[in-house]
């Protein structure tokens, strides 16, 4: 059968399209390239554990975050009970629509400077749903702070720079979420809380 120019082009704008779809799959279905550790690790302070681990997990989180609450248990069971095998690092990524998650992420920096990071940290977390301007100067207190400096500090623009990294690193790689957690610089895809368990501990297990 003789073909019109105009099936002609119609078939050639089929082909085309299903050529460029085919592209595209197979650009969606590759893994991502893993992050560096020099990269992921960069400048970081707020850490748990041997930074030479065999496994290390770097979170971006944000301390008003419900999810971000919901995977702390796990993120502290993890470190307690690989504290000799697993690096975590700990990176601030306040979403600007949660009003609070900046002043708690300031308020644990300027807590680190007096040697109370993870404290302040664990009490964000634990009183999530209570946090305010009051609820963080209360615990600041409660945590034995110089209250002077820890205001003073807060507000610091040491302290600004030193988040701003973070977020800034974040966006770099392309985290638009919170919790965001790469493992031995491979994002993971999580369901649930239970995912990030298997998969540190699968990673752990390997190792061994």
């Amino acid at each position: 059968m003789k073909l019109t120019a105009e099936t002609k082009l119609f078939l050639g704008i089929f082909a085309i399209t299903g050529i460029l779809l085919t592209i595209a799959m197979i650009v969606m279905t590759k893994p991502a390239k893993p992050v560096s550790k020099e990269l992921l690790t960069a400048n970081a302070m707020r850490t748990i554990g041997p930074k030479d681990a065999p496994i290390w997990l770097v979170e971006f989180s944000d301390f008003q975050c419900p999810a971000c609450s919901q995977f702390y248990p796990a993120v502290k069971q993890l470190t307690e009970k690989y504290k000799d095998s697993l690096f975590f690092v700990y990176r601030n990524y306040p979403i600007p629509s949660h009003k609070m998650a900046l002043p708690a992420a300031r308020a644990a920096e300027a807590a680190a400077n007096q040697g109370k990071y993870w404290e302040m940290h664990d009490a964000l977390f634990i009183g999530q749903a209570e946090l305010s301007e009051s609820f963080i100067t209360t615990k600041a207190t409660e945590l034995g702070l110089d209250m002077e400096k820890f205001i003073a500090d807060k507000q610091s623009s040491t302290v600004q720079t030193y988040i701003d990294a973070d977020v800034s690193l974040g966006e770099s790689i392309g985290v638009n979420a919170t919790p965001t957690f790469y493992l031995n610089g491979n994002k993971l895809q999580l369901n649930t809380v239970n995912d990030l368990i298997v998969a540190v501990e699968a990673a752990i297990t390997s190792t061994k």
